[in-house]
Parts: structure tokens; C-alpha cells; sequence
């Protein structure tokens, strides 16, 4: 009772004095049971909000103002692959590769001079190998007493389905359902930035329109899934003999248009002829069948000043005059 100001009765020897130093005790007791009260208070909360995190699907995370983990949720230890009090004192250079610690400290650093809250999207791999889409959101926390930052709390939203949903929609508007070629659209779009650069650095281009002969007695003869199979045996042909920065696509029904990249109308015919010669020596199989493929191809480079569209309707001619002349043969307009 020393310590909570009885040493009071001592040297008090009236009831005065034992009075007042009785109030001091009990004051001293009272202030006493408080502070446990409090603290008993604030571990239920805390326990509290830890159960609440823990049932959360979200990986979260604090950090103190040095950087280091001083708490995280479940979901957290399951993205880590370590217990919580394993996490806690630890640095991002304790739980991450080093090349990642450095990107999440810069961003960690950035946030917590500046304030407010930071998102950004980034590509994790989890502790069992998963590749996984998140959307972090981190915030700096502060001293209540102080006003002071004393670190940041953060939560990792999985957006991976939304990303495989937004390829996917993505690729659905940038090619042909049946073939997985590009698209006439996207086939314009992309050639129209190539010519651009090329225009800039005196880059020659070159355009190609390749048709599949007698298509229609394909499909009369062996069934349109036949004719289906022979568009994407072609694609398969194109895609070896027209590696980047050419670019291709499915411009529609049995017709294909070919961008040549630092092409000369000499060079694009010998590239147009490897694919004809590819094409007509490489049957495929169809319900045991083996099914022959000819090509006919228009061949014209972009000439200067002439847009990529004009030169494609002199390649188109030049394949016409391919078909008239015979068909599985090159043309140049």
C-alpha cells in the first residue's frame, strides 16, 4: 500500500491526515483499476478486430513507420506462407524476393511521405504458387495522440477474375471467333500505327491479300467444318511464315491480309510464294482425309504518299488477276 500513498499514515497522526492520505490511496487504486480496465478494454477490441479480419477473404497488413509487419489477418499468412507472429517484426525483405521488396518499400516509402492513400495493381505469387491479380490499397495510419504517421494499413483485392473476364472480352473484339486471328478491325488499327512509324523512318511496306482456291467446293464437297479446319490450317501456315513485326489477319470469309514490315514489292513476292509453295505442300487431316489447300496471293508495297488502303485494293486487283490467270499462284499489282 506504500506505493499508492499510504506511507501518508506514517507521518500523519491526526484523523485529518489519515483521511487525506486514505483519499490519495483510494485515488491511487481507482486511477489503478482504470488503467487495467482500459487495457483489458483495448485487448478485447483488438481480439476483436482481429477476429474480424481473420474472416475476411482479403489478405491485410500494418506496418509501423519503419516498414516493418506489426500485424496482418488469416488470409495475409496464407498469401506469405507464415504465421502471423512470424510475419510480425519482419520486413518486405523477409517475405518477398528481393526485386519485389524494393518496388513495395519505394511504394511504402512514397506513401507514408506524402500521406493519403496509394492503389495500385500488380501481379503476386502466392506461397503455393499461385499467380494471382491484385488490387493493393494501403493507407497511412496515424498517432492519435501525436497526429504523428505511424505506419500504414493495407488490403490486397484479388482481381484476377476480372482481368481473365477483361482478356477475354479483350480478345473477343480483337479476333476472328473461328480462326483466333486478328480481326479486320484490329488488323486496321494496328497497321495504322506501323505505317506511321514506318512513314518516320523511311521503313518500305508491303501488303498481301491471300484467298483460298475453290473454297466454296470445299465446303460443298466435305462439309463446312472441313472448310472450318481448312481457314485454320492456313492461319497456322501464315503464323510460321509471318513472324513479328508482320502482321495478319482474317479479313473475312476465305480472304487474308498481310502486312509486310521493311518489305520491297521483290521481297513480298518471295515471302507471298513460300507461303503459296508452304500451303500447297502441306496437306491436314479431316475424318481421315488428307485435304490439299491452294492460294492464290496479291502482292503491293505502300508507295509513298499512298494510304495502306489504296494499296491493298491494287493488292486485292492483282488477286483477281491471280484467280483469272489460273489461281495457286502470286501476283503483283
Amino acid at each position: 500500500m506504500l506505493d499508492m500513498g499510504m506511507d501518508d499514515v506514517v507521518v500523519a497522526s491526526d484523523k485529518d491526515g489519515v483521511a487525506l492520505a486514505l483519499k490519495r490511496a483510494t485515488r491511487a487504486v481507482d486511477r489503478e483499476n482504470s488503467l487495467r480496465q482500459l487495457h483489458r478494454q483495448a485487448v478485447v477490441e483488438r481480439n476483436n478486430l482481429q477476429a474480424a479480419i481473420d474472416n475476411l477473404p482479403s489478405p491485410i497488413f500494418f506496418k509501423n513507420r519503419a516498414g516493418i509487419y506489426s500485424g496482418c489477418n488469416k488470409a495475409f499468412e496464407e498469401y506469405i506462407g507464415l504465421p502471423s507472429d512470424e510475419v510480425h517484426g519482419s520486413s518486405v525483405y523477409d517475405v518477398a524476393p528481393p526485386e519485389l521488396a524494393k518496388i513495395y518499400e519505394s511504394a511504402d516509402e512514397e506513401l507514408m511521405s506524402r500521406g493519403g492513400v496509394q492503389i495500385y495493381e500488380a501481379e503476386v505469387r502466392y506461397a503455393n504458387g499461385d499467380i494471382r491479380n491484385v488490387t493493393f490499397h494501403k493507407a497511412v495510419t496515424h498517432d492519435k495522440s501525436t497526429g504523428e504517421v505511424s505506419g500504414l494499413a493495407g488490403a490486397m483485392l484479388d482481381i484476377t477474375d476480372r482481368k481473365r473476364l477483361e482478356e477475354r472480352l479483350k480478345r473477343a473484339a480483337e479476333r476472328d471467333d473461328l480462326t483466333n486471328a486478328y480481326n479486320r478491325r484490329k488488323f486496321f488499327e494496328m497497321a495504322g500505327e506501323i505505317e506511321i512509324r514506318s512513314r518516320q523512318e523511311g521503313i518500305d511496306l508491303s501488303v498481301l491479300v491471300v484467298d483460298v482456291d475453290h473454297f466454296k467446293q470445299i465446303n460443298d464437297r466435305f462439309g463446312h467444318a472441313c472448310g472450318d479446319n481448312s481457314l485454320c490450317h492456313l492461319v497456322g501456315i501464315l503464323e510460321k511464315e509471318l513472324p513479328e513485326p508482320h502482321v495478319f489477319a482474317r479479313a473475312g470469309g476465305e480472304e487474308f491480309f498481310c502486312l509486310l514490315y521493311d518489305c520491297d514489292i521483290r521481297k513480298a513476292y518471295r515471302i507471298a510464294d513460300a507461303i503459296r509453295a508452304k500451303v500447297d505442300v502441306s496437306p491436314y487431316n479431316f475424318d481421315g482425309l488428307e485435304i490439299f489447300l491452294k492460294v492464290s496471293i496479291g502482292v503491293a508495297d505502300v508507295g509513298d504518299g499512298e494510304k495502306l488502303s489504296q494499296a491493298i485494293i491494287r493488292a486485292d486487283q492483282a488477286l483477281y488477276r491471280a484467280k483469272e490467270e489460273g489461281r495457286n499462284r502470286v501476283i503483283t499489282a
